[in-house]
């Protein structure tokens, strides 16, 4: 179960982005939901003794299928496994050069612009497109240098990528009735009680969610096993504070539209 929030980043350029974005969510939501489920029942079924876990290969996974259906069985699914990896990195690649563009183009970024632009033969952000791939192959290098530099990054995408939904949602109720909000329900708007136990449950959940995924995964802890997600996000987002309390306040005025 991953990305698949990847729905709700191309909201712009469908078309009835009103039905089509919601529903595409949800059908997401609900879909990976309930064949994650089933996929965890038969490997926890699957698993055998958990001491021989997670095997020579160091994956769980792998090592229930090796167990299973044998090397060449495992080899043979496997392919599939890194197709959908693959697949999931492109979704991944799309949705975050689709943020730096938007960025870039409502001003929010130093860069002048530069990687708000769209090709006009491609009709595609080819700056924001290379630049994106250019910053995802570095943490792949720097697992080279320190697995453990290389593993913060890793661990801090989910708290970060689920902390970006809260902002919106608790705005909304903060900022409800601000005198430059103009909200206007879409078709498929939650009034009244039932819309504020679903932001409510929402925001409460991804935040202790945030703050699991920060703790340690291994005891005792030590500097190799340490989780430095906290304290990656923790500097940029002081850093990214900072900036814009000093400088990007002056031009940066909120999101625009195409």
């Amino acid at each position: 179960m991953t990305d698949y929030d990847a729905t709700a980043h191309i909201s712009e350029e469908v078309q009835r982005a009103a039905y089509a974005a919601p529903s595409a969510i949800f059908v997401a939501v609900v879909g990976t939901g309930l064949i994650g489920w089933l996929l965890n029942i038969v490997m926890v079924l699957c698993s055998g003794p958990l001491a021989d876990l997670p095997g020579p290969s160091g994956m769980s996974f792998f090592q229930i299928m090796f167990l299973r259906i044998g090397k060449t069985g495992t080899l043979i699914l496997w392919v599939f496994v890194c197709f959908t990896a693959f697949a999931v990195v492109q979704t991944a690649l799309q949705a975050t050069a689709r943020t730096l563009y938007a960025i870039s183009r409502d001003h929010g970024l130093p860069d002048r612009g530069v990687f708000g632009t769209v090709n006009t033969k491609t009709k595609t952000p080819l700056y924001a497109v290379w630049m994106i791939t250019f910053i995802c192959v570095l943490p792949g290098l720097l697992d080279l240098a320190s697995p453990i530099a290389a593993n913060a990054i890793f661990a801090l995408t989910t708290v970060a990528l689920d902390l970006s939904y809260v902002v919106p949602i608790a705005c909304r109720r903060i900022f409800r009735n601000h005198p430059d909000v103009h909200f206007q329900p879409g078709p498929f708007y939650m009034p009244g009680a039932l819309g504020w136990a679903a932001n409510i449950i929402c925001v409460t959940w991804t935040l202790f969610i945030a703050i699991i995924l920060c703790f340690p995964t291994y005891l005792p802890t030590t500097a190799q096993t340490m989780n430095y997600a906290s304290v990656i996000f923790g500097g940029v987002l002081t850093l990214a504070l900072t900036w814009y309390i000093l400088d990007a306040h002056k031009y940066y005025k909120g999101p625009q539209g195409n």
